[in-house]
């Protein structure tokens, strides 16, 4: 294989040139009582722009955080983006000031202090005004982008490419995003609003996969309770990336190369879809959990391991999914033959080589074409 030519003085040049984003960066600090009414009025900083994950930090965090606020200790500063005039998008940071406005809100009482245990247990509104005063002096740290001021004529970059490309560099030192919290980012858009703030809430969806529910467990300010915060799926946006695999696999041309590229591909190619075809899309995925909970009961998504109990499962969601959407139609001869359906669905779980298909770890292309075939047979030979 013949060696690769080194690129040259000029050609290096030329690609710095071309690539550099012009980003003009301004540095502030603000006390914590300022950092609260920005974020509280909503009308200075927008703590959770489309691109941001879900709130991760537990208590004993913010708490940790609080207490390096009254150590004095120096804190990284956060990262905003200037999304237009006076207006300013969390780029890296979210954490931080969330456990700032919380505490100052009496959202939670500290815990699991070491240096401060003599406040453990206590809200703001509790602690002594010296203590109270200490806090109002403490400042945070801001460093500002906004981007542009390249030459007249020149080329720019989208500045949503710019935000998306900077937060994803700016995170990857804490704890790496995965791959529906990075398309969350990547892909902002009525579809994903819709997967992520929607359907992911829909009750039926939320009670069989054991999330609480949405509506008993964010208030009105958006926030949500410590158990929904808590909620394994909730937490990292895996309830999202379940919503998205109905979307992703419904449409048999999409099913090539990785499921991620998949699930990427169906959120770009809808990403800001006619209103009329995202209601459609909404009541389809409302429509296809509805008749499985209706077929399957309290079995729906869920198969028996080998001791005999009842486990949730993935693949087996995709499959049931799919395959109600592939046979709508005939969805009245399906819930007039449910206990049938339920049966053959059973039967297919006494089938080693199919058990591995329908419920096993393969994610390739032909796995998911495989179970998604294997389960509408299933389903159409009960009828």
């Amino acid at each position: 294989m013949p060696k690769k030519k080194k690129a040259t003085t000029k050609e290096l040049e030329q690609h710095f040139a071309a690539t550099a984003f012009r980003l003009t960066q301004e540095r502030s600090d603000f006390l914590l009582p300022q950092v609260r009414d920005f974020v509280s009025q909503k009308k200075w900083i927008n703590l959770r722009p489309e691109y941001q994950r879900r709130t991760v930090w537990d208590d004993a965090k913010r708490s940790l955080f609080i207490e390096s606020l009254l150590l004095n200790v120096p804190i990284p500063p956060i990262f905003l983006y200037e999304s237009d005039l006076s207006r300013y998008e969390v780029m890296d940071g979210q954490q931080r000031l969330n456990a700032i406005v919380d505490f100052y809100e009496n959202s939670f009482a500290l815990k699991g202090l070491e240096r401060w245990a003599l406040i453990n247990g206590w809200r703001y509104s509790e602690l002594p005004e010296t203590l109270k005063r200490g806090l109002d002096r403490r400042r945070i740290s801001a460093t500002v982008l906004l981007v542009g001021g390249g030459e007249e004529g020149e080329q720019q970059p989208e500045k949503s490419d710019v935000r998306k490309l900077v937060f994803d560099r700016l995170n990857t030192g804490g704890q790496p995003l995965n791959g529906q919290e990075l398309r969350n980012c990547l892909y902002a858009g009525n579809f994903n609003d819709l997967v992520t703030n929607t359907l992911s809430a829909d009750p039926v969806f939320t009670t069989i996969w054991g999330i609480p529910s949405h509506a008993d467990n964010i208030d009105k300010a958006g926030k949500p309770s410590e158990g929904l915060r808590k909620n394994a799926l909730y937490k990292r946006m895996l309830d999202c990336e379940l919503v998205l695999r109905f979307f992703a696999f419904r449409k048999s041309t999409n099913i090539k190369g990785s499921v991620r590229v998949m699930l990427d591909r169906v959120l770009e190619e809808h990403q800001n879809v006619p209103g009329p075809e995202l209601a459609q899309m909404e009541q389809d995925f409302k429509d296809r959990i509805r008749l499985a909970k209706e077929v399957f009961g309290a079995k729906v998504f869920r198969y028996n391991d080998k001791d005999g109990k009842p486990q949730l499962s993935q693949p087996l969601y995709d499959g049931v999914m799919v395959a109600l959407d592939r046979l709508w139609p005939k969805r009245k001869d399906i819930l007039a033959s449910k206990a049938a359906v339920v049966k053959s669905v059973d039967r297919l779980f006494k089938d080693d080589q199919a058990f591995e298909v329908i419920v096993g770890k393969p994610n390739t292309a032909k796995a998911v074409q495989k179970r998604l075939d294997l389960m509408t047979k299933a389903i159409e030979g009960a009828l």
